[in-house]
């Protein structure tokens, strides 16, 4: 089954499903736009990450397309916690790596999906999550992720 972005039936199945439906319309109504996109895609993976300002050096579908539990991500609580409630995985690895994109998910600030969102983010920011490297698996203190 293929999805069509001007079906209004195929719209609201799954977050996933938005989230591809969104890429098809924006694909078929900005060619140009999108053919940039994807040149400048390739151009970040051929680039060694060392060297890469791209941030993050994954998306978040595949991430998940690629390993079996989000233990691996570098930011790990943040991403499951986006994930955890509704987020969009591409979306979800964006804010996990620090970066305050909440217009991806809407632009209306009365969303509650943004304004869950939101406060996520605000608090892994105030416990200074992003100040310090990713710490490995045995320095997490499970006490401080916020819930």
């Amino acid at each position: 089954m293929t999805l069509d972005y001007k079906n209004p039936n195929d719209w609201g199945k799954s977050p996933l499903t938005d989230s591809a439906l969104r890429k098809q319309q924006f694909k078929a109504e900005n060619p140009e736009e999108w053919a940039a996109r994807i040149e400048a895609d390739i151009k970040a993976l051929d680039t060694p990450i060392f060297e890469s300002e791209d941030y993050p050096p994954f998306t978040g579908t595949e991430f998940l397309a690629t390993h079996s539990t989000i233990d691996d991500h570098p930011y790990s609580a943040a991403f499951g916690q986006f994930l955890g409630n509704g987020i969009d995985p591409d979306i979800a690895n964006l804010l996990a790596f620090g970066e305050n994109r909440f217009d991806l998910i809407s632009d209306d600030f009365d969303d509650p999906i943004r304004q869950l969102a939101t406060r996520i983010y605000s608090r892994f920011e105030e416990m200074g999550y992003w100040d310090e490297l990713p710490q490995p698996d045995s320095d997490i203190d499970y006490d401080l992720i916020p819930y």
